[in-house]
């Protein structure tokens, strides 16, 4: 299968690319990594008229911390976060969710962010990300940012709370001390697969 004809956009400002998307009728979609967009593209489950490439937006792949956080872009790949690259607000979960994720190849495409936009309920990033009591930072049309708390973030499968000229630019994880212990289960036919569930 192939897709459905489409525009890609590879805008440089982040308000400018929040603008594109923010139609409301899902005509034109962000996209980063394309590893849930892809094959959807490709059965025609879905078909934009648009995509807009956020890969090359300022702040999307940067890792940042903070005294009391750490702030991961939401186009970094899992694959980054997999090879240490991102500082980890408690020791080494991230790094063992990450790893989890599908595999190789996919892990150097996929995305943190979208992986959570994407809002499938048996993805990985969700359910760590709620337990570590992440947000969400999204970036508007007229260039203003909000945080979401992963709590409030995914309304149900497949849906989130950004608005439509919104989109994701970072997750925000508190800081855990240094005495925090961890631990993350998952269940699934074969290693890397979507999970049947996750504790």
């Amino acid at each position: 299968m192939k897709p459905a004809p489409f525009e890609l956009h590879r805008p440089s400002d982040t308000a400018l690319a929040a603008r594109m998307t923010g139609g409301g009728d899902g005509t034109i979609k962000p996209v980063a990594g394309g590893q849930s967009l892809g094959p959807m593209l490709n059965l025609r489950l879905t078909r934009p008229a648009g995509l807009v490439d956020i890969t090359a937006l300022p702040g999307l792949t940067d890792l940042r911390e903070t005294a009391t956080h750490v702030e991961i872009g939401a186009a970094v790949a899992h694959a980054r976060i997999e090879d240490g690259a991102c500082p980890e607000p408690i020791a080494g979960m991230l790094r063992h969710v990450a790893g989890g994720i599908a595999y190789r190849a996919v892990r150097n495409r996929g995305t943190i962010g979208g992986s959570l936009c994407h809002a499938d309920p048996a993805a990985d990033w969700i359910t760590a990300l709620t337990a570590l009591g992440a947000s969400v930072v999204a970036t508007g049309g007229t260039g203003t940012t909000r945080e979401i708390p992963m709590t409030e973030f995914m309304l149900g499968a497949y849906r989130t709370a950004l608005h439509p000229d919104e989109i994701a630019t970072a997750i925000r994880i508190p800081r855990h001390s240094p005495g925090a212990r961890w631990g993350y289960h998952k269940i699934c036919r074969k290693v890397g697969e979507f999970a049947d569930a996750i504790a």
